[in-house]
C-alpha cells in the first residue's frame, strides 16, 4: 500500500515502448544509442493483455481481475499470474509500481 492507503498502479517504465508487429506484442528498451539496444521481450497473450493495461491507472488486483475475466482464472490463480509477471517486468525495468495520482 503506498501512503496514501491506496495500492500502487502499474505502468511500463519510461525507457521502455510497447509495440505490436507481425502479430508479435514486443517490448523494446529504447536509450540514447542502437548499441545499448541489448533485448527486446517477446509476450504471449495473456502478458499482452497485462502489458496493454499498464497505464499507470491500475493496481495489481484491478490487473489480476481483468486477466482473470478474460481467461476464466479463479481470483487466487490470476492474482498469483499477475503477481509473478510484474515481479518478472519490474526486475526486467520494463514495468515500476507508482503512487496512485501520481
Amino acid at each position: 500500500m503506498s501512503a496514501t492507503g491506496r495500492a500502487p498502479v502499474w505502468r511500463l517504465a519510461p525507457a521502455i515502448v510497447s509495440r505490436r508487429i507481425a502479430g508479435e506484442h514486443l517490448l523494446v528498451p529504447v536509450r540514447h544509442a542502437a548499441a545499448q539496444l541489448n533485448f527486446i521481450y517477446t509476450l504471449n497473450a495473456s502478458g499482452s493483455l497485462v502489458c496493454g493495461l499498464l497505464d499507470g491507472a491500475r493496481s495489481a488486483d484491478e490487473l489480476a481481475a481483468a486477466l482473470g475475466a478474460a481467461y476464466g482464472l479463479t481470483p487466487d490463480q490470476a492474482r498469483a499470474d499477475v503477481g509473478a509477471f510484474l515481479d518478472t517486468l519490474q526486475a526486467a525495468g520494463l514495468a515500476v509500481p507508482e503512487a496512485p495520482g501520481s
